[in-house]
């Protein structure tokens, strides 16, 4: 029997993020390739990319000879973490005279919960456009987001990537499992690398593969209960992470974490400095969000050789 989940989750993506703040703040940017970097270096690597930029594949992590390569008139420009931090306050005030968010879960993330007449699919999307509205309005219109509305925040993620920049998509629990087709196993939060290999080592090698799995089986192949979640939201059910059935939208932790798999060409010390630096923002972003101090900051490495 096929359970029908409302439409609970409205996820918000700001799309380049520092790149659109400083489009947003500097005029002469609008229109053009930029990058974003943690040093004016030419030995460093963008940690972040405007729409302009990506066209010609650039992208976080892109050396900056390699873009000067791929786009003559790229524009480089130094990061500056204050300014997008305090965008990033303006922004969340724009969505909350919208509607009440949920959580923070990144600086450029964000996921409000969907009440009443606004499960609605035509209601969802009236709050979609007024909170794009306001936020061109209260903020910048260069600050453009996507947004993606479905049954749990799992998927209204998913959605919010399938259309960018600027994009609104709706995944409902009629549109389930066939709407997930078109994406890459890697496309859906919680499958890198590792766990790409790990799915096609059980036989599921593509989304649909993985759709038509067996809780059971997702157990297997993940080693653990995260397997079973995942079958759970790919059906639209909500997990106690995010805020229903515990009472509780941001319970304790002990630690926050961000982590990245470096591309083959990228594993320099200068690429991988220049990912940490987002991550490091990401994370800190986030401690601020749960109102957390934090005891001490680690790094972990772990090597293509193995060592850690």
């Amino acid at each position: 029997m096929t359970v029908s989940f409302p439409l609970r989750a409205l996820y918000v993506d700001f799309n380049s993020y520092f790149a659109s703040v400083e489009q947003q703040l500097q005029p002469k940017l609008r229109g053009r390739p930029v990058g974003v970097l943690p040093v004016l270096a030419e030995t460093t690597c963008c940690i972040a990319a405007s729409y302009e930029a990506k066209a010609f594949g650039i992208k976080t992590g892109t050396p900056v000879r390699e873009a000067r390569r791929r786009c003559p008139d790229m524009v480089f420009v130094e990061a500056r973490p204050a300014l997008y931090v305090e965008t990033h306050h303006r922004l969340i005030a724009a969505v909350e005279s919208c509607t009440p968010i949920k959580r923070v879960l990144s600086i450029d993330e964000m996921v409000c919960p969907l009440m009443g007449s606004e499960q609605q699919r035509d209601k969802a999307l009236e709050l979609a456009q007024h909170i794009k509205r306001t936020i061109a309005e209260k903020v910048g219109k260069y600050l453009r987001c996507s947004i993606g509305i479905a049954p749990n925040t799992f998927l209204a993620k998913t959605a919010s990537n399938m259309q960018k920049p600027d994009g609104c998509t709706v995944i409902e629990s009629g549109d389930l499992p066939h709407i997930l087709y078109r994406l890459e196993l890697r496309d859906l939060t919680g499958i890198g690398r590792a766990m790409e290999a790990r799915l096609q080592h059980h036989g599921i090698r593509c989304v649909r593969d993985l759709c038509a799995a067996s809780a059971k089986a997702l157990r297997l192949a993940w080693g653990g209960v995260e397997g079973e979640r995942m079958h759970d939201k790919l059906r639209g059910k909500t997990m106690p992470e995010e805020g229903e059935g515990n009472g509780d939208a941001h319970p304790a932790r002990s630690s926050i974490s961000h982590s990245h798999v470096l591309a083959p060409q990228l594993r320099t010390m200068p690429s991988a400095y220049s990912v940490l630096h987002r991550l490091l923002q990401k994370a800190a972003m986030r401690l601020r969000s749960y109102a957390l101090i934090a005891g001490e900051i680690g790094i972990y490495v772990k090597y293509t050789n193995r060592q850690r």
